[in-house]
């Protein structure tokens, strides 16, 4: 058997927690009342000056050095000559170390040069039983007190601006951190209240079903009927959301490869065409005969649904829902306008956002969750194009779509 009387037990390691630092309470009381921006700036502050004040130092020390190193010198090699002869320079005056001199310089015999004033000028002495050596270095000192006076005027405004610079990139950067943090949370409280209707709807529908056990399935069509909408609903917002987590997550989902861009348009127009005559509308595809490009046909073909789907839930009875489709040098444009009631500029800054919706009731009720043309957005940039909206002409919405006819690899070059 194993002998674990000498066993020791070692508890984990745990990192300093600061913010449980015992402060004083008046300290305590402001560092509560901060906010994480004022604190991340105090703490800037604090670092700016820490260092600079360090390189300050560092730096007039650097040069007292350089200025005091020949004057020192030579009060150094007074008593003690450098056997060197090319390095040995003159020695320093001497004097005799009176009882007059000790009651106002008191250097001790055998102590390091000494740096002290006296009668209003600065020396250097050192002393050597009853032998004071001595050396004027007051034009040194005064250079050397201007010098570091500017010196520290250098670095302070160097750290005042340094840290304005630093303090305003610092916000410039933060802001699209934290435009995406409070779009992360819209999104987390959008997705939990389009998760929670059809949820609700679901189990009233459950729990009516469970009032009357002995009814067969038609006698409760109407509930089943709802709850399978519902599932459906959540079904297509599930897939949804997928599609937008895996976009931020970079993942490939992008298969490129030579295909015919009017062929596609024809196949969701006709999809679509049975749904314009049940709105009393019409659908419109104007596209050439072939217009061939390189690109994933099946986000293209998510795009064009999308965004048909979505002008003919909005633009009402009695409108035209127009698709249309051309070359121009080397891309590719592909419009969806309808004649509508059309959306304000204040809409359109957001339609592209998640979960954002023009009309919540209306889209509600036709089975949208704001999150298609998040989706038409991405498949656009997944092909280097762009998307624009802009007013159809009386009246109207139209999404203006420019596509590179060929792909492009990483570096911006064509294939």
């Amino acid at each position: 058997m194993r002998n674990n009387k000498h066993q020791t037990a070692y508890a984990p390691y745990q990192a300093p927690n600061f913010e449980k630092l015992k402060l004083p309470k008046p300290l305590q009381k402001i560092r509560e009342d901060l906010t994480q921006q004022e604190k991340m700036t105090i703490l800037m502050v604090f670092g700016f000056t820490m260092v600079f004040a360090f390189i300050s130092l560092f730096s007039v020390s650097q040069f007292k050095e350089l200025m005091y190193d020949s004057p020192k010198s030579r009060v150094e090699q007074t008593f003690n000559p450098n056997p060197n002869p090319q390095k040995r320079l003159d020695p320093a005056p001497v004097m005799d170390y009176t009882s007059t001199v000790e009651q106002v310089l008191k250097i001790k015999s055998g102590s390091k040069v000494t740096e002290r004033e006296f009668n209003g000028r600065w020396y250097f002495f050192e002393r050597q039983g009853d032998k004071l050596a001595y050396l004027d270095i007051t034009k040194e000192h005064e250079i050397l007190e201007n010098v570091s006076r500017r010196l520290l005027w250098i670095f302070g405004l160097a750290e005042i601006a340094l840290l304005l610079l630093s303090m305003m990139l610092t916000r410039s950067n933060m802001r699209p951190i934290m435009r995406s943090w409070k779009q992360q949370r819209r999104f987390v409280a959008d997705a939990a209240h389009e998760f929670k209707t059809p949820m609700t709807v679901i189990q009233n529908d459950l729990e009516r079903m469970l009032e009357h056990p002995q009814d067969t399935v038609m006698d409760q069509v109407e509930n089943v009927a709802g709850a399978l909408t519902e599932v459906r609903h959540l079904n297509n917002l599930i897939g949804d959301m997928l599609t937008l987590a895996q976009s931020d997550a970079d993942v490939p989902m992008f298969k490129f490869d030579d295909f015919d861009l009017a062929e596609t348009v024809h196949e969701v127009g006709d999809i679509f065409k049975f749904s314009a005559e049940e709105r009393d509308q019409k659908l419109e595809i104007n596209v050439p005969e072939t217009l061939p490009m390189y690109g994933d046909e099946q986000r293209i073909r998510q795009l064009l649904i999308i965004l048909i789907d979505n002008a003919q839930k909005y633009a009402g009875p009695d409108s035209v829902v127009t698709v249309k489709a051309d070359q121009k040098n080397n891309s590719i444009k592909l419009s969806v306008s309808d004649t509508g009631s059309g959306v304000t500029d204040d809409q359109k800054k957001h339609l592209f956002d998640r979960f954002y919706r023009v009309d919540k009731a209306r889209s509600r009720s036709s089975g949208g969750h704001g999150l298609g043309l998040s989706i038409a957005k991405w498949v656009v940039q997944g092909h280097h194009g762009t998307i624009q909206v802009v007013d159809t002409v009386p009246h109207g919405t139209t999404f203006n779509i420019v596509l590179p006819k060929t792909a492009r690899t990483r570096n911006g070059k064509e294939k």
